[in-house]
């Protein structure tokens, strides 16, 4: 009589991993501006929204606030995206950080400033999809435990 073995996901850490994956993506976030992709597709962008026809000169946007923004994000995204129940719901929590990241280009604009958001969208998809990894690996929250 063969026995099976049930199917167990270790139990998840979410404390350390929240720790993990947005510390990871922070330090993906400074290779990433460090090594000057961030400023070329930075650039790019920035010319895009030249073309569109809006009048002044665009300011450089104060170094600080995609940071502030990009810690904020991948520990909250991490944070909520572990806290949640089933794949799809990590999904939408997802896309909507990225838009609302993306969402940035049009409102910098419209501010006179060149936006900055390669970094913190970087950072971001990198939280997300390590987030779902651990997630799918890991016993959803509010789970009990099941001991054969």
């Amino acid at each position: 009589m063969a026995t099976t073995k049930p199917d167990l996901k270790p139990a998840a850490h979410p404390g350390a991993a929240v720790a993990a994956i947005g510390g990871m993506s922070l330090v993906l976030g400074i290779a990433v501006q460090l090594m000057g992709f961030s400023q070329r597709l930075d650039a790019t962008v920035a010319g895009w929204m030249v073309n569109t026809g809006l009048e002044g000169t665009p300011r450089d946007l104060p170094e600080l606030w995609p940071w502030a923004w990009t810690v904020l994000a991948v520990f909250g995204l991490a944070g909520a995206m572990l806290g949640s129940r089933q794949n799809w719901r990590r999904a939408v929590l997802w896309i909507s950080g990225l838009l609302l990241t993306a969402g940035w280009v049009p409102v910098l604009a419209l501010a006179a400033y060149r936006p900055a958001v390669t970094m913190p969208f970087v950072a971001l998809v990198w939280c997300g999809l390590w987030t779902m990894i651990y997630a799918t690996r890991h016993q959803e929250p509010g789970v009990e435990e099941k001991t054969a």
